[in-house]
């Protein structure tokens, strides 16, 4: 479905329970515009969530797409296997529909790029 630029999504934010954020447990539900990141919309309404880069580099933003789609137009390191694996970086993520993400995967998603071969992978495992 293509909506205007105008049009918002609803996102929804979840925080695992056992994630070291202040917001541990907590379920979010957002309006994010179409040209509007899932990191901006959350620091918007008050959730802060883990981001240094903002530019799609670092993936310390690193989450779990749960349900729905979400673009990186302008993500510096994203690869067809993180998408594929259902990862995607707040930072540099539109939504194209209702979404739901799992924030707070950075750990996981270092496993996953070193499995993969791919930065920062095993550069941030191996220090």
């Amino acid at each position: 479905m293509t909506r205007s630029s105008n049009e918002t999504w609803t996102v929804t934010i979840v925080v695992p329970e056992d994630s070291s954020l202040d917001e541990a447990g907590e379920t979010y539900d957002l309006e994010v515009g179409a040209d509007e990141t899932i990191l901006t919309a959350a620091r918007s309404a008050g959730v802060w969530l883990p981001a240094d880069c903002q530019q799609g580099w670092c993936t310390t933003c690193a989450a779990r797409l749960v349900d729905g789609d979400v673009v990186h137009p302008n993500a510096r390191r994203y690869y067809d296997e993180d998408d594929e694996a259902g990862y995607i970086l707040p930072c540099t993520a539109k939504p194209r529909t209702d979404t739901t993400v799992v924030v707070d995967q950075y750990d996981d998603f270092l496993e996953f790029r070193a499995a993969n071969n791919r930065p920062p992978g095993n550069s941030k495992l191996d220090s």
